[in-house]
């Protein structure tokens, strides 16, 4: 059971990897970069020129793509390595890897609720999908691992039931790969990214 969920959160997480690259990438088709349009200026607010509105965008889309980042770590985890009737090296394993996959998730949840309002509603509705699939994904990592790590070191059962919920972190894992190539808005916003840092950094 143990060893059957790790070896599915290991798969899933190179899939992590992956959307991380999609977010933002530049192999996908152009698309439309239009910004999203702009209110009527009134008689003391000029509207900004398409070079700010452009500028905005991009900038945004940098941070977004920055946010991202930490989910490249997922690809580099390594199988934790676990013996047949060893409860303490199972549990350390399982703990040790549910660590790992929040301190990539979480960071990602975190810094996305912290990013402003998308000066496009793409962004808006990019983020919202990422967030969408994460969230719930960093909450049992971390939910778990807590629960694990607050049980006696003799509890089977609390080790039983940590792999059960990294089972369900990988296929969160394997839904987020899957939803991020269809999230509403991305389209847009590679479009807009494709030549800022942080998103060519995504891109290697």
């Amino acid at each position: 059971m143990r060893q059957k969920a790790s070896r599915l959160a290991i798969a899933t997480a190179g899939l992590g990897l992956a959307l991380s690259l999609t977010a933002c990438g530049a192999d996908q088709p152009a698309a439309n970069n239009t910004a999203a349009p702009t209110p009527a200026p009134s008689a003391t607010s000029p509207a900004p020129s398409s070079a700010e509105a452009g500028a905005a965008t991009g900038a945004w889309v940098n941070d977004f793509c920055g946010a991202l980042s930490p989910l490249a770590e997922l690809g580099q985890l390594q199988p934790p390595e676990m013996q047949p009737g060893d409860l303490a090296g199972a549990r350390s394993a399982v703990g040790d890897f549910l660590g790992k996959i929040e301190g990539s998730v979480g960071p990602v949840v975190d810094d996305l609720e912290k990013l402003g309002t998308a000066p496009m509603q793409a962004g808006e509705d990019a983020k919202a999908s990422v967030l969408e699939l994460f969230k719930p994904v960093r909450d049992e990592a971390k939910s778990a691992k807590e629960k694990l790590d607050a049980a006696p070191a003799s509890d089977a059962n609390a080790v039983k039931e940590a792999a059960t919920s990294l089972q369900n972190v990988g296929q969160g894992l394997q839904k987020a790969s899957t939803g991020m190539s269809s999230a509403k808005g991305t389209a847009e916003v590679e479009a807009a990214g494709k030549d800022q840092p942080n998103c060519q950094k995504l891109n290697g």
